[in-house]
């Protein structure tokens, strides 16, 4: 195997990949100080979405249906007495198969929108390709009728190679709002933001930043981690709500390092450090060492790297001397649980 004898410490690509499809995704230093937007780091509390649930018949079907199961045939003759159908019999047809129906209703929802809906078997149908969901009511959690939903299914289209789902199908624009959906987000006159990733830092900017532009707005910490804001009362609460979400602060979160091993994929940020450790895996040896060391790699599958390196040193080191993907991983998790990688090490 040829080495390289060293390594540029000064400047490396923003994506590195490894053996095995290995993707590391890195947000620089530089990157991290980038402004963002307070949109895109809040949401307003009493502004949110709401799950709808129903229970249906999916017909049609080419001899792919439900064939031992009382909930449908009984079903399907309910269906047909309210249809005004002498429906006395039990119904078994290979071509029908009931369902399971969620939807997720978008904030300030109104009668008449459309939505997307979901449509699952339960019980022992093949498939529910080529069926059309019966016309169907969807209840929200207060058990109230807040959609009803009907049409053709489709199915997703699956890559060459992977396994197919034909029991799972989506009904597109499938589901019709019946009732209005409020959201009351504005009480005596404020309004709350919650931060979607709790950080001191990030909340004080956003404190800062608010107070500057609309001081009678009286931006505060309510309970619960809340941004409190008194509506001022020379301005509209859409013109507000625009403005301070228009605001641009800089984020800034605790370092960490999200592992997925079922696509085997790494993302961090920031510059996450690694102290002084040795590891070693089938072959493989890695040793950060004191401050003076240089980053380099040698024969034998060996990688020495300075304790003042970064865990994109690490990685890229590892890519160098043909580690697997599954090596790197393993070594990431061993410096994580040996205290030497200053992050939160979060596993998928």
């Amino acid at each position: 195997m040829n080495l390289r004898n060293n390594i540029r410490s000064a400047v490396f690509p923003a994506i590195v990949i490894v053996p095995a499809l290995l993707v590391l995704v890195l947000l620089t230093h530089a990157e991290s100080e980038i402004s963002v937007k307070i949109r895109d780091l809040v949401s307003i509390d009493g502004i949110r979405e709401n799950q709808v649930l129903g229970y249906g018949l999916v017909v049609g079907l080419s001899g792919t249906g439900d064939t031992r199961s009382e909930l449908t045939a009984s079903s399907l003759s309910n269906l047909l007495k309210n249809l005004g159908l002498d429906a006395e019999e039990t119904y078994r047809a290979k071509n029908v198969a009931a369902v399971i129906i969620t939807a997720t209703l978008p904030p300030f929802a109104r009668a008449g929108d459309r939505i997307d809906v979901t449509v699952s078997s339960i019980n022992n149908a093949k498939s529910l390709e080529g069926g059309v969901l019966v016309q169907s009511p969807l209840k929200g959690a207060d058990n109230q009728i807040y959609a009803v939903a009907q049409g053709p299914l489709s199915l997703a289209k699956i890559e060459k190679g992977q396994g197919t789902v034909k029991t799972v199908a989506r009904v597109i624009g499938g589901a019709l709002i019946e009732r209005n959906v409020e959201s009351e987000f504005i009480d005596k006159g404020n309004i709350q933001l919650m931060l979607k990733e709790w950080d001191f830092t990030v909340a004080n900017s956003i404190l800062s930043s608010i107070k500057e532009l609309y001081p009678a707005s009286e931006p505060a910490i309510a309970k619960e981690g809340k941004i409190r804001l008194k509506v001022p009362d020379n301005v509209s609460v859409s013109e507000f709500i625009s403005k301070i979400f228009e605001i641009e602060v800089t984020p800034s979160y605790s370092a960490k390092i999200v592992i997925n091993e079922r696509d085997a994929t790494i993302v961090m940020g920031g510059e996450i450090k690694i102290s002084e450790a040795f590891v070693s895996r089938e072959g493989i040896s890695v040793k950060i060492e004191g401050k003076s060391s240089t980053l380099s790699q040698k024969a034998g599958s060996a990688a020495h790297i300075p304790d003042t390196a970064s865990v994109k040193d690490l990685v890229d080191t590892l890519n160098h001397i043909g580690a697997s993907t599954k090596d790197t991983i393993a070594i990431i998790k061993a410096l994580k649980d040996a205290g030497a990688i200053h992050a939160e090490l979060i596993i998928k």
